[in-house]
């Protein structure tokens, strides 16, 4: 995995600059990517080993009689969750976390929730349940607001030559001090949906996301177990847009057990 993103995201620090083709940089780095990923895909299938249950299932599909799925789709497939599962969920992520830690009233309220989550739970701690999960309403709250105010889908910078609408997340119409984080925007609203007219962090139609509610999943448990503890954001933290959504210094966070549990 390491190589397929040292192969891919080897063109970052270069996309900064102006004299930079980031169209012919992306399509030669892809092209490195995918013929890497096909030969170590076909030097497994031909000594018969196990891929792992997603290339499994990949491969038994393209066994079957008239599949339409070959091997070039199937390695164009496995590089598109790729890409979306290393630089999307992870991007979005740290930037609630960032955006929690600029905001320590979402951090507190945030704390609240959790804190009853546990003590609901007493003795019985094994793990989040579904029903859990979905009563988070505050943590859903501010999961939606940091998919409306930011993104970590992949972006090319451009200076517009007139004045030009921003996107609909911003726009004064539909939001209320469209420029200020508040979560609290959501409350009494539909917070589990990812799709209207006014709301698309993950796309529509053909390009929505098939992983969205799964990344929701992901920054809802990571955000319960972080709000177990105190914690703070190092000042140095500063998020940077260039292709993707990128931490010059890194997403460091520090955690302290709570004074209740010091002895």
């Amino acid at each position: 995995m390491y190589v397929l993103s040292r192969n891919y995201f080897e063109m970052d620090d270069k996309a900064i600059s102006s004299s930079f083709d980031i169209k012919e940089a992306a399509t030669k780095a892809r092209s490195k990517v995918t013929k890497l990923l096909k030969s170590v895909i076909q030097k497994k299938n031909a000594s018969k080993e196990g891929l792992g249950d997603f290339l499994d299932i990949l491969f038994d599909e393209m066994k079957k009689d008239g599949a339409a799925l070959d091997i070039d789709r199937a390695v164009n497939l496995i590089f598109t969750f790729f890409i979306l599962s290393q630089e999307t969920t992870h991007g979005i992520l740290a930037a609630t976390v960032k955006l929690v830690a600029d905001h320590p009233d979402v951090m507190e309220e945030l704390k609240r929730e959790h804190d009853a989550v546990i003590e609901n739970q007493g003795d019985n701690q094994a793990g989040l349940t579904w029903e859990e999960y979905t009563s988070m309403t505050f943590t859903h709250m501010v999961i939606k607001e940091t998919l409306r105010f930011t993104s970590a889908q992949p972006t090319v910078h451009r200076i517009p030559t007139e004045d030009a609408r921003v996107g609909v997340h911003f726009d004064e119409e539909k939001y209320e001090d469209p420029l200020k984080f508040n979560p609290w925007r959501w409350k009494g609203k539909d917070l589990h949906g990812t799709l209207s007219k006014d709301y698309i962090p993950f796309g529509a139609g053909a390009t929505l996301c098939v992983g969205s509610e799964f990344a929701k999943c992901i920054i809802a448990v990571f955000l319960h177990h972080l709000s177990r503890f105190r914690w703070s954001l190092d000042p140095k933290t500063r998020v940077l847009r260039r292709y993707m959504l990128m931490f010059p210094a890194g997403c460091k966070v520090e955690i302290a057990k709570e004074l209740s549990d010091q002895s």
